[in-house]
């Protein structure tokens, strides 16, 4: 090369604009926030798809055609973040309990599914549930829930919670009590009544599906209990001020006409919901032994039985006579909710709080049934299933998974922070290896 070109190269060089190269770590600083933010982006999207979408294995249609005809042995408790009924109904009960195992750290319900799913119900203080019906689709009490559907009504007007709603067992009706409580009962000094006696509770019976109630008696209520004959045209119910004075009534479901009165003595009730025998020719009463009112008893005194003691007699409807069961003594207070076999059923809480559903078999020992749950007091079961059902089923925990919305963004949000902590100390690592290297590379040389 010449001098002269030389010297053209260079003055041409220093006339040309300079070469920009691309500020690459910048470029990878850009992409990597665009990435995060998309992550985050499509982590909120699908957390807002699972608090807006429904479950893809829950609906009310799907559940109410599940036909698990099985009850549990043991129910476990549910989960802190358990799904809500009202999100998402999942078809009839398999049972229900109450448990104080929830956030509002208030007694809330547990409704168990065919399929063996938990959904919460959460309640106001003072808040009533209702009762179960024998079928196991409806919750009747301060209003009428249909638990494949999830429709609630309202009922007006509004059944009393002081006293036991009972179905009968095609489950298509109930009888309640409508009281009158704006009025409260007073007596002069003999016991007579001196304030208004013409406000007296109305017994009804509500209908099923549209939730009406239909007046069949009025009377005074304070003693009420009830039980429908096993093909529903005929309703035993207890009425009176209290057990001092409480009567029998049997009455015709479609007309209100009252067909036989019998007065009970202050020791017998009507046993329970499925009182009536199979037949429809006795109802079967308890007779609390020794101390008809338990919280009056005084069991530190000598000649004071214990309290809490029953037996079983049977009345027969027609001539009105009373024959009492052999055995003697049984412990708990009972309530008779279903018949197996034959057999009455009880659901027995003793004085501890503990419950044991037994059947008691003629002449045979009492059998305790193998139906648990871990929460207060007895489970309630359709009378249906605890009639015709496989009992002894396997334990019963409900799935982590079975959780409201709010928790699977929670969870979301959880593994994204989770990931990007993972991400972080892997490049952390990575430059600390690097530079370990480069430095042993360094020395070597």
């Amino acid at each position: 090369m010449t001098t002269a070109l030389r010297r053209a190269l260079v003055d041409l060089s220093g006339e040309a604009p300079s070469v920009r190269m691309p500020d690459l770590w910048r470029r990878g600083r850009r992409i990597r926030r665009r990435r995060r933010a998309v992550g985050i982006l499509t982590c909120l999207l699908v957390g807002a798809a699972a608090m807006w979408l429904p479950s893809p294995t829950a609906t009310g249609s799907q559940f109410a055609a599940t036909d698990d005809r099985t009850l549990p042995a043991w129910v476990a408790q549910p989960y802190l973040w358990q799904q809500t009924f009202g999100a998402d109904p999942h078809g009839p009960a398999k049972l229900v309990f109450e448990t104080g195992h929830s956030l509002d750290l208030e007694t809330s319900l547990v409704v168990v599914g065919r399929d063996d799913s938990f959904r919460l119900i959460y309640r106001d203080p003072g808040e009533w549930t209702g009762s179960l019906s024998p079928d196991g689709r409806y919750l009747l009490g301060g209003s009428l829930v249909d638990l494949v559907t999830g429709q609630s009504r309202t009922l007006s007007p509004a059944v009393s919670s002081q006293w036991p709603v009972v179905w009968s067992p095609d489950s298509r009706s109930a009888v309640a009590v409508v009281g009158q409580d704006d009025v409260v009962p007073t007596t002069g000094p003999d016991g007579e009544r001196i304030n208004d006696p013409t406000r007296l509770d109305n017994i009804v019976i509500v209908s099923v599906p549209d939730g009406s109630p239909r007046v069949v008696h009025v009377a005074e209520a304070g003693a009420f209990r009830a039980a429908f004959s096993p093909d529903g045209s005929r309703l035993a119910i207890t009425v009176g001020r209290d057990a001092q004075d409480q009567e029998l009534l049997v009455i015709d479901v479609a007309t209100g006409a009252v067909q036989r009165r019998a007065p009970l003595s202050e020791q017998q009730q009507i046993a329970g919901a499925a009182a009536w025998s199979l037949d429809g020719n006795h109802l079967v009463l308890t007779f609390a032994e020794g101390c008809p009112a338990p919280t009056s008893c005084d069991e530190s005194a000598p000649d004071r039985p214990a309290p809490h003691r029953f037996h079983l007699q049977h009345l027969d409807v027609d001539t009105g006579t009373v024959t009492d069961e052999a055995d003697r003594g049984r412990s708990g207070q009972p309530s008779l909710i279903a018949w197996r076999q034959g057999a009455p059923v009880l659901s027995v809480t003793d004085t501890d709080g503990s419950c044991a559903i037994v059947r008691l078999p003629d002449g045979r020992s009492p059998e305790t049934l193998p139906l648990r749950s871990a929460g207060y007091g007895c489970p309630s079961y359709p009378r249906d299933a605890l009639e015709q059902w496989t009992l002894d089923g396997p334990p019963l925990a409900p799935s982590p998974w079975q959780a409201q919305n709010w928790a699977y963004v929670v969870v979301g949000f959880a593994a994204l922070a989770g990931a990007a902590l993972v991400v972080r100390l892997r490049r952390r690592w990575g430059r600390r290896s690097v530079a370990r290297s480069s430095l042993g590379g360094s020395s070597t040389r």
